[in-house]
C-alpha cells in the first residue's frame, strides 16, 4: 500500500493505493479530502474504475478514467498521482528494489 497527496484546486487530497503483488491496482481509498467541492471522488465507483490497471493502462481521465464535472482538477490530480505510483511500483519491481509482495 501507498499513502500519498496531491492538490486538488487549492487543498490537499490524502490517498491510498494498494498495490497487488503483480503490480496491478487493488484498490484506492480516499483517506482526507478537504475541498469545499468535488468530493465525488470518494465515491466507491469513481475509485473503482482503478481497479486492475498497471502500468501499461492509459490511467488517464477522457480516456479510461472518468472525469466529474465540478471535480475536473480533483479527478485529474489523484489520476496523475495514481498512474505516478503505478511506475514507480513497476521500475521499483523490474529494478528487483521491490519484493514480490509489493
Amino acid at each position: 500500500m501507498v499513502v500519498d497527496n496531491v492538490v486538488g484546486k487549492f487543498e490537499l487530497i490524502t490517498y491510498a493505493v494498494g498495490i497487488a503483488a503483480d503490480g496491478s491496482i487493488r484498490q484506492v481509498e480516499i483517506l482526507s479530502y478537504r475541498e469545499s467541492h468535488g468530493g465525488e471522488v470518494r465515491l466507491p465507483a469513481w475509485r473503482q474504475q482503478f481497479v486492475g490497471k498497471t502500468v501499461q493502462s492509459p490511467i488517464k481521465v477522457g480516456s479510461d478514467i472518468a472525469n466529474i464535472s465540478g471535480a475536473t482538477l480533483s479527478c485529474t490530480h489523484v489520476t496523475e498521482g495514481i498512474r505516478r505510483i503505478a511506475a514507480v511500483i513497476d521500475v521499483g519491481r523490474s529494478s528487483g528494489q521491490l519484493g514480490a509482495g509489493a
